[in-house]
């Protein structure tokens, strides 16, 4: 088994392992070429392993995630596992040298019970950073909605360049640290006929928002929630979860999710005043 570099001509294999796999490589711009390692036996891609560069706005900080895939034979392979993951930890290393101005971190998130998988992680380097939870809120029964201010109404948004730069722009603004969303994550994702965004626009300009899309047949996020400080307090990241859980309870989906970071609690606050409850963690683990 040897590890290489990634070729185009890969992706019927990718395509095979995994479809997914194949359609980001081939549309999500935050994977590039040189970030993408294959697994290879006997002449044959077994596994494939990328980095996603979530760059934002905030231009002194780089958050980066991964993706490993390995065929049916060769699941939960712990030498096919470590060939992807040492693979891609290196490449990051190279990113750290080559962006010394800048702040670079690689993260991945376990659920609690996925002690092995943790242990893996930690005998490649990473360290246990916080926990995430994830709430969840039930859309059979009935959705509070919440009086806002007149002058703000809230709306889908459809992405286009002019809207793409208005909604980073607030985003930025909406002091979420590590959170900010990243422009080539978000084209991606309007891909998805189930994603939906929407916003709260103040004068023309976007305040705050909300993105949902669909995990299952009965389960949706909703994630991507800020409001910009100004316009705090004043019911807007209520209406807009509101709005959001009434076109997923329209849609017949029974259970809303969101992830929150465990230290921020005027977020968790919010939320469970909202009508959300706890679901399970996740522990965020971080190379450094």
């Amino acid at each position: 088994m040897l590890l290489r570099k990634y070729v185009r001509e890969d992706l019927d294999s990718i395509a095979q392992i995994n479809p997914f796999a194949a359609v980001q490589l081939q549309y999500n711009q935050s994977i590039l070429p040189e970030n993408i390692v294959c697994a290879e036996c006997d002449g044959s891609v077994i596994g494939v392993g990328f980095l996603l560069l979530h760059q934002t706005l905030e231009t002194q900080k780089l958050q980066i995630t991964f993706s490993t895939y390995t065929d049916n034979e060769h699941q939960d392979n712990i030498e096919a596992d470590g060939l992807l993951m040492d693979g891609l930890i290196n490449r990051f290393h190279q990113i750290k040298k080559e962006k010394p101005d800048i702040t670079v971190r690689l993260r991945e998130c376990c659920e609690t019970d996925e002690i092995d998988d943790m242990q893996f992680f930690i005998h490649k380097g990473f360290s246990i950073h916080s926990a995430i939870p994830v709430l969840k809120y039930d859309l059979t029964k009935e959705i509070a909605h919440y009086k806002i201010p007149e002058a703000i109404t809230i709306q889908k948004l459809t992405f286009d360049e002019t809207n793409m730069k208005a909604y980073l722009d607030a985003d930025s603004l909406s002091s979420r640290e590590w959170e900010y969303e990243c422009e080539a994550d978000i084209w991606f994702n309007t891909g998805d006929p189930s994603f939906s965004c929407y916003a709260a626009i103040c004068d023309g300009k976007i305040i705050g928002a909300i993105s949902i899309w669909n995990i299952s047949e009965e389960r949706a996020a909703t994630e991507n929630i800020f409001v910009i400080p100004e316009f705090r307090r004043k019911n807007i990241a209520r209406e807009l979860i509101s709005t959001a859980l009434e076109e997923l309870k329209n849609s017949n989906l029974k259970i809303a999710t969101l992830s929150v970071n465990g230290a921020n609690l005027p977020a968790m606050k919010l939320y469970l005043s909202s009508g959300y409850s706890l679901y399970y963690n996740l522990i965020e683990m971080l190379c450094e």
